[in-house]
Parts: structure tokens; C-alpha cells; sequence
């Protein structure tokens, strides 16, 4: 408990100094036509997220830090954490934040393929899926970073994941507190009304971070694929839905926009608050059924999970609020 303690108040520290820096210098999300916020509001708070998360794991893995290809791993997550940080200054190409994150994207490769490939029956194509599933992490992560409180509880959930899974001393473990404690700290700051946005420093370092926890659970053998992820559907599954809507409907998919089911619930009945509990809700019902015992108890279970998101998305209104365009 003293990782999430650790992590909570240098996260919460660190944000709260980069808010005031963010202000002082006019680093700043401007309110536009696809804006969920109307306020001009400070970014960057991402950055007491990997503060926190970085002492967590000094102080809680000890030894495990000396394995090379953990070491590598991280340094993709920084890697990441600084170009985010620069385009949240700067605004950089998409091209080259694309590049730079297939470069992290492969730094999973050590700890994916050594000594064997993760999953094995993907053989040769285990690399090719590492990084494109963690350039996918990335970059969702980054789209549905959109309303107050929703990538910080969607973070502390998955950190749940990962503790609950993990190993007692294994390093999956010790990343689950870490997640925890510093989405934590950082959702005093973010939570509806929200005093400061994570900006890519954050939402795209946490997506490779959550992939890299769940690569860590299934190399310390605790589960598989699947249930490695599963809390990540609900987040998911709104992100491909509306990227295949957008590209049916011949949108410009790199163009920002305000059409994800979470923005639409968030900016019409639900608002901020509701929706992140929804989505929040959503996860932990992933947590608890990657716990379901027995392989065929389990199947059935996740098959329900599976069937019972898009389901309750279609009661809650996504037919009404996900209207045809007009021609």
C-alpha cells in the first residue's frame, strides 16, 4: 500500500507544480468547436503520472530493474512521455510522432520475444502484433483522453488489473500500484471540473504502459492474452466503432472531433462526471471477469462480457446519439 501512497503524492505534487508552470507559461487547451471543455484549461499533468509511476517502481522493484529488457521497455515509455510532452508545447507532425512511436512501440520487443514469443502460436507474427497493438494503445488512449476523469479512473482500473493478476513479487504487481497511486493524485486534479488535462505527455506513455503490464502478466505466466486486456475493451471498442463509422462516412480520421460515444453522452444528457463512472464501471466489470474460474465457466463469462458492453451502449442510447450524417 505504501507504492500507492508514494506514487499518489509525488503525482499529485508534480501535477499541481506543472499547472502552475502550464499557466504561467500559456500552455493551454483552448476551447474549439470540438472541444467537451469551455474553458481555457492547463496541460500537461501527464507528467506527475510518470513521476509517479517511475518512483513506485524504483522503490517497490529493487532488482527486477537491473533485467535489460525492462530497462528497455521504460525507456520507450519515456521516449514517449518526452515527445508527448513536445507536442503538447509545440505541436509536432503527425508523421513524426507516428515514427517515434513505433520506435517505442518495439522497445516491448525484448521482453515480448526473449527467450520465447508471447503468445507462441503467433510464432514469427508476435513481433509485427507487439507493435502494432502498442502503437494502437498509444494512440486510443491519446483519443479518448476527452473529458474530465476518464483516462485517470480508466488508468486507476486497469492498475486494479494488474495488482489484483500480478504475481506477489513480480514486477506486474508493483506497476498495478503504481498505475494506481498515480492516477490517483492525478484525478484530484482532473476530476469534473477539470484543473488540468494529461496532454499527450501522459495519455500516450500510460497506453504503452498498460501494454507493457499486460505483456508483464502473461511473461510471469499469471494469465493469457486475453484476459490480460480485458479491461481495456469497453475503451477500445468505442474507439474502433467510431474510427470505422468515421472512415465509412469518408472523414478525415487524423482531424479531431467530438463523435466518440463517450463525447456525445459527455456533451448531451450524461456529462463529465457520469460518463468516466460509466466507462469506469464498464472496466471493473472486466476485471471481475477475467476472475471467473474454470476454463469453461471462464469462456462463457467472457463471451457475455463481450456481448453485454456493446449491449449496454445500445440501451444507453448510442443509436439516438450516433446519428447518419446528412447528405
Amino acid at each position: 500500500m505504501y507504492l500507492v501512497v508514494l506514487a499518489a503524492v509525488l503525482s499529485l505534487v508534480v501535477s499541481g507544480l506543472v499547472r502552475r508552470h502550464a499557466i504561467r507559461r500559456a500552455i493551454l487547451d483552448y476551447p474549439n468547436e470540438r472541444s467537451s471543455h469551455t474553458d481555457p484549461t492547463p496541460r500537461g499533468g501527464g507528467v506527475g503520472v510518470l513521476a509517479g509511476v517511475a518512483a513506485a517502481l524504483v522503490v517497490g522493484t529493487g532488482p527486477d530493474l537491473q533485467d535489460w529488457r525492462l530497462l528497455v521497455a521504460l525507456g520507450g515509455v519515456a521516449l514517449t512521455g518526452l515527445v508527448g510532452w513536445l507536442d503538447d508545447r509545440y505541436t509536432l507532425g503527425i508523421r513524426f510522432r507516428l515514427a517515434v512511436h513505433v520506435v517505442a512501440a518495439s522497445s516491448l520487443l525484448p521482453l515480448a520475444l526473449i527467450p520465447d514469443p508471447l503468445p507462441r502460436w503467433l510464432g514469427p507474427a508476435a513481433a509485427l502484433w507487439w507493435v502494432l497493438w502498442a502503437v494502437s494503445a498509444i494512440n486510443v488512449v491519446n483519443f479518448m483522453d476527452g473529458i474530465d476523469g476518464l483516462i485517470g479512473s480508466q488508468g486507476m482500473i486497469f492498475g486494479a488489473h494488474l495488482a489484483l493478476m500480478g504475481s506477489a513479487n513480480g514486477v506486474s504487481g508493483v506497476l498495478g500500484l503504481a498505475i494506481i497511486g498515480a492516477t490517483a493524485g492525478f484525478l484530484m486534479w482532473n476530476w469534473a471540473p477539470a484543473r488540468i488535462f494529461m496532454g499527450d505527455v501522459g495519455s500516450g506513455s500510460l497506453g504503452l504502459l498498460v501494454v507493457l503490464g499486460g505483456l508483464l502478466l502473461m511473461r510471469e505466466g499469471r494469465v493469457d492474452l486475453v484476459a490480460a486486456f480485458l479491461p481495456l475493451y469497453p475503451m477500445f471498442l468505442d474507439a474502433t466503432v467510431t474510427l470505422v463509422r468515421r472512415v465509412r462516412r469518408r472523414e478525415r480520421v487524423g482531424v479531431a472531433h467530438r463523435t466518440h460515444f463517450y463525447q456525445l453522452l459527455a456533451n448531451g444528457p450524461w456529462g463529465h462526471a457520469r460518463v468516466s463512472l460509466l466507462y469506469a464501471v464498464a472496466a471493473a466489470a472486466g476485471v471481475a471477469a477475467t476472475h471467473a474460474n474454470g476454463p469453461t465457466v471462464g469462456l462463457v463469462v467472457v463471451c457475455a462480457y463481450f456481448l453485454m458492453v456493446p449491449a449496454a451502449a445500445w440501451s444507453i442510447g448510442y443509436r439516438s446519439l450516433v446519428k447518419p450524417r446528412a447528405r
